[in-house]
């Protein structure tokens, strides 16, 4: 399917991790002046949106409670949020899955709230929906990510997907929230997973977004940060063919590198 500029551009969230225990490396800032400096970077190569963690979902990663998270996302949504802030950005949005810390971004600016726990509590989604922010809702059947390296593997695939997130569609709505993204989940997966399973799960996923859509809602793929630099290219460019509404990255410019190759433009 060739990738055709004028009708397919998607959305880029661009990773900026405040979490020293991050796998990902490169997409760690401590303090303002790399907070400002990846932020800068991300948005310079093509981010539309800076999309904050606060704590690792890698699976051996110590734990981190709300208040240490909410401490690392003060500053930078200081920062980012400012409005006569010379480091100022539109859209920026905090991946959690504490419904408080959710709450406590949306009340320092945030735009976005890229929520990856298990529930949608109220509280959170009239918080959503009196900031008339944008929600991303992943597909997570435990709890959370720590919950999860303890819970026993739950069904996964494109029916455990589409009925996951179809209740919480439903709850979302209800509440008034307006802007409402779907994430299938292609990176929050079961620590007991190898890495066939993890692979022939992830690209099930990504051949079948228009049994998504059927939700209603945009969809958001992560462009997940393989090891091996191939397997990275080539999981960005499924995500590009399945026309993934937003995508997930810490590397924006190798999402336009593709999308410039598919669509035979000059690639950056």
């Amino acid at each position: 399917m060739p990738l055709e500029a004028d009708s397919y551009v998607p959305r880029i969230l661009g990773v900026l991790n405040l979490s020293p225990e991050s796998m990902v490396q490169e997409s760690i800032a401590e303090g303002d002046a790399a907070v400002a400096e990846r932020a800068g970077r991300l948005a310079g190569t093509g981010a539309d949106w800076i999309d904050l963690g606060g704590r690792s979902i890698t699976p051996d990663a110590p734990t981190v409670s709300d208040e240490t998270e909410q401490a690392r996302l003060r500053p930078a949504l200081a920062l980012l949020k400012t409005p006569d802030s010379e480091h100022f950005r539109d859209r920026v949005s905090v991946d959690t899955w504490s419904p408080a810390t959710a709450r406590f971004a949306l009340e320092h600016g945030a735009d976005g709230v890229n929520y990856t726990g298990g529930p949608l509590p109220g509280e959170m989604l009239d918080a959503v929906a009196a900031r008339g922010a944008t929600l991303f809702v992943t597909f997570m059947p435990y709890a959370d990510a720590y919950a999860m390296r303890e819970a026993k593997p739950a069904p996964v695939g494109l029916q455990a997907v589409l009925d996951h997130l179809g209740p919480k569609v439903e709850a979302a709505r209800a509440a008034g929230v307006e802007e409402l993204v779907l994430d299938p989940n292609l990176g929050i997966i079961h620590p007991t997973t190898d890495d066939h399973q993890k692979i022939h799960q992830q690209l099930g996923i990504i051949w079948n977004l228009d049994a998504l859509r059927s939700l209603g809602c945009p969809i958001l793929l992560y462009a997940a940060r393989k090891p091996e630099r191939l397997a990275r290219i080539m999981t960005a460019s499924a995500c590009l063919h399945a026309r993934a509404d937003y995508i997930r990255t810490h590397t924006p410019e190798m999402i336009w590198r593709l999308h410039g190759a598919g669509t035979g433009a000059a690639t950056t």
